[in-house]
């Protein structure tokens, strides 16, 4: 936001000058080749950034793949694995080339060998994991979104943590993996649309095969190859479920659907670009209006910010015809397009559009330099491009949506206490 929260007491000011400088610090020249020339001048194992892996499903399967090829240049090394289903834990295991397996994941921070953990686990187990992972000394990527819808003060005290610890923590909005944000959030600070006022977003596709995820055994229960009771964790406790094993997403008690499934990833560059708070109230919509589950298939967030701006945040899975990243400013607008950043400037005496600026994506959207921005981080200590003080407050608004939805209220945010109040 350009604007300043007038409204807000000091506390949430020094919060968003944190997050300023965190985000201001987020930028990376040459990314790619510092860390080749590290993993070149290093080649001894012992030498190379340790990753542990907690979760072990699909998308954990894609970063392990990161990590091999990593281990290749010789910048880290996978060094452990941790599931709670066996079979999966297994072939993790050999996927990372006969990575330690471990049962539960506070035995694996035990493991001098891991410096960094990859935490790909359903989403209420993100934040005591990260927690846990942060006071054992270690160095995190964790999966988005942050939280599980119904843990806001949890996301909270993983910044908390990190700050007072000293650790990096990189959320893996893959989206991020650009260092054009960073100058286009410059460009905004110094008034080239004008104020923001007004943004719309949205993740649209047909089906929803993201979240019905594959059953790899129909006959799976509970016993000493699945740990039902470590599944659940502080979830509550109902009987075993194969589907609610395997395809998890689908459920309430441990995912939030579009919301924080998808809109995260178009959510968090806005979020980045415009440097905003946490949102003064946040209206949610939508339903399960084609498929048969209990999250939204179809989800819309109203988030207003104190003083602007207003940021409309659309959904459906019935139907993949998009729209493009808008954000529209008093004296111009920029768009986000499937090319890079697009920005189209007003004159305000004339109030025709400028010249305009363009800036080709450069990254956008690539785990690899995700990781590889997270591993120079941990060499340098300075901030990620898709930092936890950012993260924390992107969650904000999509518990707010979730929770007014579900609840059919509006959600407001108090400043003086940093809750959550329905209204």
């Amino acid at each position: 936001m350009s604007s300043s929260h007038s409204s807000s007491p000091s506390g949430s000011g020094s919060s968003r000058r944190r997050f300023l400088r965190t985000a201001a610090a987020a930028g990376a020249v040459g990314l790619a080749s510092r860390l080749t020339a590290m993993g070149q001048e290093s080649r001894g194992a012992n030498d190379m950034i340790g990753v542990g892996f907690i979760g072990c499903g699909g998308r954990a399967g894609a970063h392990m793949s990161i990590i091999n090829q990593f281990h290749k240049e010789g910048i880290a090394r996978p060094v452990a694995v941790c599931d709670v289903y066996r079979p999966r834990l297994e072939a993790a295991s050999r996927k990372c080339g006969g990575a330690k397996m471990y049962n539960a994941h506070e035995e694996l921070l035990e493991d001098p060998n891991v410096d960094v953990v990859c935490i790909a686990t359903p989403d209420r187990h993100h934040a005591p994991q990260c927690i846990d992972a942060i006071n054992a000394g270690k160095d995190v990527y964790c999966e988005k979104p942050l939280t599980h819808w119904a843990q806001f003060e949890l996301a909270k005290r993983i910044e908390q943590a990190a700050e007072e610890k000293g650790r990096i923590v990189q959320v893996g909005t893959q989206y991020m993996a650009d260092e054009n944000y960073a100058k286009v959030g410059n460009m905004i600070k110094e008034g080239i649309i004008g104020k923001p006022v007004h943004c719309q977003l949205g993740y649209f596709r047909r089906g929803d095969w993201g979240e019905r995820m594959h059953v790899p055994d129909p006959n799976a229960k509970p016993g000493p190859d699945l740990n039902w009771k470590r599944f659940l964790g502080d979830a509550p406790e109902v009987p075993f479920s194969v589907s609610r094993f395997f395809q998890w997403r689908l459920y309430w008690d441990y995912a939030g659907g579009p919301a924080t499934d998808l809109l995260v990833h178009v959510f968090t560059p806005v979020f980045c670009l415009l440097r905003l708070d946490y949102p003064q109230r946040v209206l949610g919509g939508g339903g399960t209006f084609q498929y048969d589950r209990e999250v939204p298939d179809q989800c819309n967030i109203i988030a207003d910010y104190p003083d602007g701006p207003s940021v409309v945040m659309m959904n459906s899975l019935s139907n993949y015809t998009g729209i493009e990243t808008k954000i529209r400013g008093t004296h111009g607008i920029i768009i986000l397009t499937s090319r890079g950043i697009r920005i189209v400037p007003i004159d305000p005496k004339t109030n025709k559009e400028t010249e305009e600026i363009f800036f080709k994506w450069n990254g956008m959207g690539d785990t690899a330099k995700l990781w590889r921005n997270l591993l120079e981080c941990v060499k340098t200590r300075q901030q990620p491009f898709s930092p936890i003080s950012a993260a924390v407050r992107v969650q904000a608004p999509l518990s707010m949506g979730i929770i007014g939805h579900r609840e059919n209220k509006v959600v407001k945010f108090n400043f003086q206490t940093q809750s959550l109040e329905l209204s």
